[in-house]
C-alpha cells in the first residue's frame, strides 16, 4: 500500500510513519492509536517524520503524547510524563521531563493504565510555561 499524504496539510500521514515496520509493531501502534482516540476523541493526530512518530494535540492542552515505533517495540511518550501520576509503574525514563511506556508485545498493553496516563496528561495545565514551572518546583 502506498503512503498517503494529507491533502489539506501536505504532510505525511501517520500511516506513512508505520510503513516498513513489522506486523507486530504496526499492531501495537494501531492499538495505541485506538486507545488515544477513544480516550480523547477531539485530539488531532499528526505525523512527525523528523521524530518518526505519531503525535497527539488537544485543542486546549496542546501536544500531550506520541507513539514512536521502533524496530521491535513501541514507545508511547508523554512530553510532561514526569508530572503524571503513575500508580501502575508504567513510565520509564530519567530525563527532566519526558517519560515513556515501552511496549514490546501486545500483552504488555495495559489499556486501563494507559488511558489513565492519557487523561492525566490532558488534565495538566494548558500553558507550557506552567508545566515547566511545575517541573522546576516539584
Amino acid at each position: 500500500m502506498a503512503a498517503k499524504r494529507s491533502a489539506s496539510e501536505g504532510h505525511l500521514t501517520p500511516d506513512h510513519i508505520l510503513t516498513g515496520h513489522t506486523p507486530d509493531v504496526r499492531q501495537i501502534c494501531e492499538t495505541l492509536r485506538s486507545l488515544v482516540r477513544a480516550a480523547i476523541p477531539e485530539a488531532r493526530e499528526v505525523a512527525y517524520p523528523s521524530w518518526h512518530g505519531i503525535g497527539y494535540r488537544h485543542p486546549q492542552s496542546g501536544y500531550f503524547c506520541a507513539i514512536f515505533p521502533q524496530q521491535d517495540y513501541v514507545k508511547l511518550g508523554f512530553e510532561f510524563g514526569v508530572l503524571l501520576p503513575d500508580p501502575n509503574g508504567l513510565l520509564e525514563g530519567d530525563g527532566k521531563q519526558v517519560r515513556y511506556v515501552m511496549i514490546h508485545r501486545m500483552v504488555d498493553i495495559d489499556s486501563g493504565a494507559i488511558r489513565e496516563l492519557i487523561l492525566a496528561a490532558i488534565g495538566l495545565p494548558a500553558e507550557r510555561e506552567v508545566k515547566l514551572w511545575m517541573i522546576k518546583n516539584q
